[in-house]
Parts: structure tokens; sequence; C-alpha cells
């Protein structure tokens, strides 16, 4: 029952939702690095950079230093813009919202590296076939290049839900679940178990029940999204 009432209350639903704005940032972001653009080759080494840091030293570089709420450069322009009290992880919301925005940062550009490959990787002729036919950039993209990149954008979204169900460092470092449990995932939440409350049973029940849940979910999805994937083709 304990997991149960857990699993109602934690926020997992929006982290995993938040996979799906991801994509879609990400695929812009490729389809502009794969146009034919100045300083091409400088903008994906810019863009790929946040991946290249680690979640622990992102949390601390903008979690506990960048948005902290008393002397925090992000704090400081808020106050600036009119924001009297700007705690951003005092509020639920807001705090949850920022967990976000920092592990979309990190996570963004592993999802746009895949996409960028996947784009590289297309057919040349059939989109050059569709712009002599007339078609504007939009349907080229919505008819041709979207549904040749439903492969390379699912392996994409199934492998970020995976990684997304294990994020544990940025909130273990930032709120430690708080405030009041809005910003707490499983892993973390297993975490402190350990941790802070030494309740080893507990913490090892839940982390066998989590990881057959996980099983289950990406199995379920996995066989979702491949019927229709057949539908489609």
């Amino acid at each position: 029952m304990g997991i149960v009432r857990f699993a109602l209350r934690f926020p997992y639903t929006f982290y995993v939702l938040a996979v799906l704005v991801q994509y879609a940032i990400a695929f812009g972001l490729a389809l502009l690095l794969n146009a034919e653009i100045r300083a091409r080759k400088f903008f994906r080494v810019v863009f790929l950079m946040p991946f290249m840091l680690s979640p622990v030293a992102v949390s601390w570089m903008i979690g506990k230093s960048i948005m902290e709420y008393r002397f925090g450069p992000a704090a400081t322009l808020a106050r600036h813009l009119g924001w009297e009290n700007p705690a951003f992880f005092a509020s639920p919301w807001v705090a949850r919202l920022s967990i976000m925005a920092m592990d979309g940062w990190v996570s963004i550009p592993f999802i746009m590296i895949l996409l960028l490959a996947g784009l590289q990787a297309l057919p040349n002729d059939i989109l050059e076939a569709a712009r002599i036919d007339g078609a504007r950039a939009w349907q080229s993209f919505w008819k041709i290049t979207f549904p040749l990149m439903l492969p390379v954008s699912v392996t994409a979204v199934i492998l970020r839900i995976i990684f997304e169900l294990k994020l544990a460092d940025i909130v273990i470092n930032v709120t430690a679940g708080g405030p009041g449990g809005a910003t707490d995932t499983v892993s973390s939440f297993i975490y402190r178990e350990y941790r802070d409350r030494s309740n080893v049973g507990y913490g090892t029940m839940l982390a066998m029940v989590y990881l057959v849940i996980i099983a289950v979910f990406v199995t379920v999805f996995l066989n979702f999204v491949g019927k229709r994937m057949q539908r489609m083709t």
C-alpha cells in the first residue's frame, strides 16, 4: 500500500510528459543544425556541451548557484523583473518546473544528436522531389521528414523515458524531494530511504517493485508503438 500511495502522489507523470517537450525542442534544434547555416559545426558543439556535464555538476552550478534565491544571478534578474521573492524551489509547481528545466537542459542534446543523425541519413532524392513538386517546407516536413524519422524518434523517446524514470541526481542535490515531496521521484525517494532513514528493507522492496513496473511499462509501450507504426506503414 505504501508504494501505491506514493505512486499516486509523486510527480513522475510530469517528468515523463516533459520528455515530449524535450523531444519537440530537440527536433527543432536538429532541423536547424541540419540546415545550411553559418558556423553550423560551432553550434553543434555548443548545443552538445550540456550533455557533456554531469547532472551533479549541473545541479550545483545552476540549482545551487545561479538559481540561489539570495545572491544567484537568476534570482537577481527575477527581482529586477518584478518578482519580489524569487525562490525557485519554495513553491511546489515552481520547484518542479525548475527541476524539469535543469533536467531538460542536460538531456535535450542527447535527443538532438540522435535526431540529427537520423536527418542526415534521410534520402535527399525524396526531399528534392517534394521541392520540385511544389511542396512547402511544412508539408515536406509533416508528410515526408516526420514519418521517415519515426523509428529514430521512437528510439530517442523511449531511451529518454528510461533515463527519466531513473532521475535522481538533480533532485537529491537541489531539493532533496522538497518542498513537501513535490519534486520527489521514485529513485530519489528510494535513495533517501537508504541514506536518511536507514530503511534498507523497505528501500530494497521499492527498488524491486519499481524495476518490475519499468520493465512492464517499457514492454507495453514498445508493443503499442510497434502496432501503431505497422498501421502507418
